[in-house]
Order: C-alpha cells, then structure tokens, then sequence
C-alpha cells in the first residue's frame, strides 16, 4: 500500500528588525533572518512545507504595535488563504506587545494558519507547540507583573524616604542632578497664587484674575512630555493648590513623608489653602448633587418596612449611589429586612421601566380607574397623556422627576422575591390628567386607593455578600453600570495598554499618578483590553449579555478569546 504523500504547506517567512541601521549593507539582519528561516523550512519538506516567494520585511518597524507594512500584507494574505504557516526567526519579531501577540495568534487560528518559531524549537501546528506557546506567554505575562511589583516598591520605598521620583516637573522647582531645587522667580508666582486664592475665594475668580495679570504657567523643556508659557486651567491650578511639594512634602499613598527638597510655602499658608478648597468642594457636591439625585429617597423601605436612606461612596471621581436600610445604619441589623443595601443605579432603573411599561398598557392603566366609570373621551384623554409621559420622561429635570414620583408611587419595598411598587390611583389620576384634585376620585371611599406592581427578583450568594438579582425583562436598558460603566472601562483599558505597551509611560506607576487613580484600578480595568475584538465590539454597541458584568471582568478573564466568549455568553 502505497503511503499518501503529505499535503503541501505554503510558508511565508516574516522578518523585522527595529532599526534602519544597517540595512543599506548587501546582507543585513533580515536578510539573516530569512536565511536561517528558509533552512528551517527545507528542513520539514516531508511535512510538506514549501516556501512562497513574498517577502514579508519590516525594516526600521518597532515590534510595540502592529502598524508595520509588511505586517498588514502578511494578515491581508492571511485572510484570503494564501498561507498555511508563518516563521519568524524570534517570537518577539512578530510582535513585542502581549496583546498584539494574542491577537494575531487568534487571527492564524481562525484561518487555521500554523506559527513557528526556529530558534525557540516549537510550532503551532502540533498541539505540543500550542502549549509551549502558552507557557511562553504565560511567564512573559508573569514577568511584566513581576517588573511591576519591583518598580513599584522601588517608587514607594525612595518616596517614604523623601525622594522625587521624576514626572512633569512643578512650577517653582528645577531639577539639577535629578533633585528639585527651589526656582525663586517661579517660587514668588507660586506663594502668590496661594495667597490670592485664599483672599479671592475661589478657583474661577482666580484663574480670571492670573489670566488678566498675564501669568503663564511652566515654559517646560522641549523632551518634557508637556509644553508650558500658557494661561492657568482650572486643573492645572487645582493641581498647584494641592501639591504638598510646596511644604517640602513628598506624598505616597494618601501619606505625607518628609521630602529631601526645599519647601516653598510655609504649613501655615498650605493649611488655609486645603480647608478652602476643602469647603467648597462639600459645597459643589452639595449645590451639584440634583444632577444625580436619588429619585426613590423617602419612597423606598426594605421588607421589614425600614425606610432605606440614601447614601454614596467615592473611588477617584466616580460617585457610586446606594439605598441603606435605616436598620443598618442604626446598628439595628437584627430588625433588617432581607436587603440591607442596594445600588441605586441597579434599583431606580428597573422600576422606571416597571413603571413606563405599565402605562404604555391602555387596557391596564384603564382597569386602576375602571369603578370611575369615565367618560370615553376621558380614557382617551388619559391614554394619550399617559404615552407622552413616558415618551417626554427622559427629557424631565431631575426635580421634576422626583415630584412626578412622589405623586404616583405611594412605597417601593425591596425584598427577596419581589420589588413592590404601590401606587396611588388619586395621585396617577391627577398626574395624567393635570389636575390637583378631582371629584370623581374622592368620592369613591369603597375603592382601595392603592395598587401594587411587582418585579421578580431572588438573592444569589456572591462571596462575602449576598446580591439582589432583577428579573432580566426588566433591567434597564440604559442602567450605566452594564453598558456605559463597561463602555468607558473598556476605553480606559485600551488607552492605558497603548500608553504601556509603546512606552508613552514606563510604568504603571507613572500612569497612576498622570491618571489620578490607583495603580490597583488600573491594573483590574487594564484586563478589558485583552478581550476578543468582537466582545469588544459588541460592547461599544451597548449589545452586553447579563454575564459580562464589570465586576466579573475585573476579577480576571481567561486569555482564549474562545473561553471568554463561552463565559460570557457570546454565541460562537
């Protein structure tokens, strides 16, 4: 029986090397390359392997991102199924980023291209081949993070010791033999900025008054990542006004150590400035806070009949709101109902949309008033305002939203099989037909004036703490926390991962401190990047499934795009 010959296996060599220099030579390194690559190939004839005559070179292309000519003719080749195995004489000449390399693997795999490697002895084609290339990542992955911790405890042992660890250098300061040194022209604009803030009052007033004055910020040298000689923005003074430096303080983790550089102000004139700005920011928060009120505060209580208060925490600039239990917050946690606490954005969504799907029911609506017995043109009237209603909602003012609430919801209480929404048959009468009060309603004393919807819900244990999970009909299309609260991690993630990955910033260190968030943020909102193109492309289309929750994605997600889309329920 004569053995079937192997089927051919067209080779396309790929070669790049990151500088120009050197390849004006007759024979430069991606001639050494392709070289070492087609005796590699000849080497595996019996397997089929057979070499093209393309040329895919990349001379003078760094390996931090996939923008490289011959790169983008290799995929486009890819694609239309001229090529069933790429060689590369290192991995790292196909791509020097962690997530680029992911991504173009996945690519070969779904046009079942083979990679290979011949000077690190493995291939794709074979399933030994796939592992030591997932090992090979795995350790590339554990060495980054590995850099990381070490950088970072070397970022946070020299500031307790009072060191300035680099960045954009302030106003006030230079830097000589990488130590700030105190810039006495600088310094006078510096103390008179502090002093004509705590006199004016306000960040506005002074920006307005610098600006008129002609002060300019820091002329920065050209290699410095930002210009200068420009006006004041209000952050950049912001930043000026909070910045211990100026009191020969080095701070690190909400900690203040003493700095091995001159101080420019003295703690007296630093103090005044932080209690001011201190004071206005409770009063903007206070003044700001109707644009992001709690809708259901004095309506919501939870199963035991505690009313559930209003409440928030901050992480950075994100302001997260909750509805608490009065028990809870009384220490009074045996009186509790079943939820203690809930995210507002979780509840108020769900009930809104009750809410609008009820009245856009005619026959419904109509049978809260059916013992009125009213006139044919008043039902109309009330079906035809019932729909504006819902149609105008969005555009209400919060105020006017929350008086639109407390007319027509008497109590919603949060349990652990339902969210109970009581009505007021007198108070949704009025709202729809625009008046304060009316005869036909109050002289019905036999009638219940209160009705209630229902929205199905269960607890489901999550680690430490227990969840309150809503019926899927009835979240919120629009609930920020599973479309625009994932929208924009995913925009961070990627901006951050580009910033890393070609060098923009060293370290996630660095980025932190530009970012003005934790390096622990940024290092569970940075995993988003590394999800398949089209997870992230339907979740820039807000088409999210209930799975793909941010606080499961930043927990950890697998590195297969393939698992990723099974755990997240993506069809495949």
């Amino acid at each position: 029986m004569n053995k079937q010959p192997p089927s051919i296996k067209r080779c396309a060599i790929y070669t790049r090397k990151s500088s120009e220099e050197g390849l004006e030579q007759s024979f430069n390194s991606l001639d050494a390359q392709r070289e070492a690559c087609e005796s590699y190939i000849t080497s595996q004839q019996h397997e089929g392997w057979s070499i093209l005559p393309n040329q895919y070179n990349d001379g003078g292309f760094s390996g931090g991102n996939t923008e490289r000519p011959a790169l983008q003719q290799l995929i486009n080749d890819i694609k239309k199924g001229k090529i069933d195995v790429v060689i590369v004489y290192k991995v790292d000449r196909l791509s020097r980023s962690l997530a680029d390399f992911v991504k173009i693997i996945d690519l070969f795999d779904q046009h079942e291209v083979s990679f290979a490697s011949i000077t690190q002895q493995f291939n794709t084609s074979s399933s030994m081949g796939r592992l030591t290339l997932n090992v090979l990542l795995s350790f590339a992955q554990f060495e980054r993070e590995v850099t990381s911790e070490r950088i970072r405890d070397k970022i946070a042992a020299s500031k307790k010791r009072g060191m300035w660890m680099g960045g954009v250098v302030p106003l006030g300061y230079d830097v000589i033999e990488k130590k700030l040194v105190v810039n006495n022209n600088e310094a006078k604009i510096v103390k008179h900025i502090y002093e004509r803030y705590i006199k004016l009052g306000t960040v506005r007033k002074l920006k307005e008054e610098l600006d008129a004055e002609g002060y300019l910020s820091k002329q920065r040298d050209k290699d410095q990542c930002r210009g200068g000689g420009k006006p004041f923005s209000r952050g950049a003074l912001y930043a000026l006004l909070k910045n211990p430096l100026y009191i020969g303080k080095v701070a690190h983790q909400g900690k203040l150590f003493e700095g091995q550089h001159g101080a420019i102000l003295d703690a007296d004139l630093w103090n005044q400035a932080q209690s001011l700005l201190n004071e206005n920011r409770q009063h903007n928060q206070s003044r700001n806070s109707a644009k992001d009120p709690s809708l259901f505060a004095g309506l919501i209580v939870d199963d035991n009949d505690n009313p559930m208060s209003p409440s928030h925490t901050r992480k950075g600039n994100i302001r997260y709101r909750y509805y608490v239990s009065q028990a809870v917050l009384q220490y009074r946690e045996a009186d509790a109902g079943s939820v203690l606490r809930i995210s507002a954005n979780k509840i108020e969504g769900p009930v809104i949309k009750r809410l609008m799907q009820w009245l856009q029911m005619p026959d419904k609506l109509l049978n809260a008033f059916s013992h009125l017995n009213l006139s044919a043109k008043k039902q109309t009237t009330i079906i035809q305002n019932a729909k504006k209603a819902v149609k105008n909602w969005d555009e209400l003012s919060p105020a006017n939203k929350i008086a639109c609430l407390k007319i027509i919801i008497k109590k919603i209480q949060v349990g652990y099989e339902s969210i109970d929404i009581t009505l007021s048959r007198t108070g949704i009468f009025q709202y729809l037909l625009n008046t304060e009060s009316d005869n036909e309603t109050s002289n019905n004393e036999n009638i219940d004036d209160e009705f209630t919807l229902s929205i199905p819900t269960k607890l489901k244990r999550c680690g430490h703490e227990t969840k309150l999970i809503i019926a899927d009909e009835y979240v919120s299309d629009s609930n920020p926390t599973t479309t625009l609260a994932i929208q924009n991690a995913l925009k961070k993630a990627l901006i951050w991962n580009q910033a890393l990955t070609t060098g923009e910033v060293s370290n996630m260190a660095q980025l932190a401190k530009q970012e003005n968030v934790t390096q622990r943020y940024i290092a569970h909102l940075i995993k988003l990047a590394f999800l398949a193109p089209d997870i992230m492309e339907a979740i820039m289309k807000g088409n999210i499934p209930p799975r793909l929750a941010l606080d499961r994605l930043k927990k950890g997600i697998p590195l297969d795009w393939k698992e990723q889309r099974l755990e997240f329920g993506f069809t495949l």
